[in-house]
């Protein structure tokens, strides 16, 4: 049996970037790993042409392809709520919809929840003429799935707030359920605060109080960090130098590109 049996590709896109890892199914390791910035000013097939063209990891053949839709172009549904022929009006009171767009959902079956999303139509075309037949989901799905299994043994509210470069995720879990999701998009320290007081007063809950898991791009010398323990006084930065370890890559990738790495 080929090595390539044993490796996973997983793919992440978005507007502004294409990543890539592939993961030893069997220890669990990062094997490769890469990511480029994207030109707005040239078409997705152009770049992921070149990409495709110089990476030789990209070329080689993979029984198992998984794409992440990375915008903040989706919902949770409840499957009990949920109508497949009915998906873009889930999306039009969060989101800008066209009678044009693609709507797609992943099905969370343990948590009785579907992901209403956009997913994006040019870089799943050109990867199903590239790959003839590979897997997508959009990011949240497993980022909500991963925070659900982390708090599988917990019977208190686990409040994680998931950073990225220009943008961040607050979910809650209570119970196995989820009990709260939500994306905003920041500029300054002073957004990221507004966004998260205002989640502790329409959930109210207690700033003194509740704990939270900072996840991401961020650490105890962050301003992001900084700002949130003068309000929040049990917030603590999730240490990622064991995941780091275990997955053979550095702490400031798995910082980055936390979910796409630990897919």
């Amino acid at each position: 049996m080929s090595n390539a049996s044993f490796q996973k590709l997983y793919i992440q896109v978005s507007l502004n970037y294409f990543s890539y890892c592939i993961k030893n199914q069997v220890n669990n390791q990062i094997t490769g790993f890469k990511t480029f910035a994207l030109d707005p000013f040239k078409t997705i097939e152009q770049q992921l042409d070149f990409f495709f063209d110089k990476e030789e990891a990209l070329q080689a053949g993979y029984e198992d392809v998984l794409v992440l839709h990375d915008n903040n172009l989706n919902t949770f549904v409840p499957t009990p709520l949920f109508d497949e022929t009915a998906l873009g009006s889930y999306l039009q009171y969060n989101v800008k919809v066209f009678p044009t767009d693609y709507f797609a959902h992943d099905s969370l079956e343990q948590a009785k929840m579907e992901n209403v999303y956009v997913p994006y139509v040019a870089f799943n075309n050109y990867f199903l003429d590239k790959f003839g037949g590979f897997n997508f989901q959009h990011i949240n799905t497993n980022l909500v799935q991963h925070f659900l299994h982390k708090s599988a043994s917990s019977n208190g509210i686990d409040f994680y707030v998931h950073i990225t470069a220009s943008r961040f995720e607050i979910v809650l879990v209570q119970n196995k359920q989820l009990q709260f999701f939500n994306s905003y998009e920041y500029q300054t320290k002073e957004d990221f605060i507004y966004y998260l007081l205002f989640v502790f007063e329409q959930l109210q809950l207690n700033t003194q109080e509740q704990k939270v898991q900072l996840i991401g791009c961020v650490d105890e010398e962050s301003p992001l960090y900084q700002i949130a323990y003068q309000f929040i006084r049990n917030v603590h930065v999730t240490s990622l130098h064991t995941l780091a370890q275990t997955l053979s890559v550095t702490t400031q990738q798995v910082q980055q590109h936390y979910i796409l790495l630990q897919a």
